[in-house]
């Protein structure tokens, strides 16, 4: 299978600088996505460091062999929490962090909190991660027979990020891929403002993974930019 990649990140129209971080490495075959957690101080920063300890953790680590990536989280989570007691000793700092560590056939899969990563298989999109958001965690809840209560403002509250105290818990997941699947990691700013239905049609349509970036980012600021839009796309052919 030939493999074609694109990231592209976007400021948005509304906030002030850009805190999402990306990683697409052919040389790594490593893809990656970090969102720094808004209403705390060095977002920025934040998802800058979870990118560059992942990166440099994959640059070390054996060419084609599957790693712990329980064990690449919680290195991560830990270098991203000193640097929140020094930068933030009061309220720490944080980020999301979803990536992608393609071995062989196999398409290894780290992640916390509500970036996402999604996959586009014979037309049909299916996100391959959960959100680690309170409204998540409670409607898992509800499904098993558990009364909650969900107030709006709260849903999107994040339940585990990166920079959180240890110990931290991620979701890990290995998938095979299948010639021509497609692949999207994507930050909140586009999941939340760009419908499934629509992320499914713009990965389907797309000639190149550069074109899907880009309309999706494009769509994401059509609804007001309100974020910052981040975009990792690999296509399998």
């Amino acid at each position: 299978m030939n493999l074609r990649t694109n990231a592209q990140s976007d400021v948005g129209r509304v906030r002030p600088e850009n805190e999402d971080s990306f990683l697409c490495s052919d040389e790594l075959h490593l893809y990656a996505v970090a969102d720094g957690i808004g209403g705390l101080p060095a977002g920025g920063q934040a998802s800058q460091m979870a990118i560059a300890v992942l990166e440099a953790f994959f640059a070390q680590h054996p060419a084609g062999e599957p790693a712990d990536l329980q064990r690449v989280i919680e290195q991560i989570n830990d270098k991203v929490f000193l640097l929140g007691r020094v930068l933030s000793p009061q309220f720490g700092i944080g980020s999301t962090l979803t990536f992608a560590h393609l071995t062989g056939v196999k398409l290894n899969i780290g992640h916390v909190g509500d970036s996402a990563a999604l996959r586009l298989r014979a037309n049909l999109l299916e996100q391959l991660t959960t959100d680690h958001t309170i409204e998540t965690e409670l409607r898992e809840r509800e499904a098993r027979g558990e009364s909650i209560s969900l107030l709006m403002e709260n849903r999107n509250a994040l339940t585990r990020c990166i920079g959180q105290p240890p110990p931290i818990l991620g979701h890990c997941a290995k998938h095979t891929v299948l010639p021509h699947d497609r692949y999207l990691l994507a930050s909140d700013g586009i999941t939340r403002y760009v419908a499934m239905a629509e992320i499914e049609e713009i990965m389907q349509q797309a000639a190149a993974p550069e074109d899907a970036a880009r309309t999706l980012i494009n769509r994401a600021n059509e609804r007001g930019g309100l974020d910052n839009s981040t975009a990792v796309v690999l296509f399998f052919d």
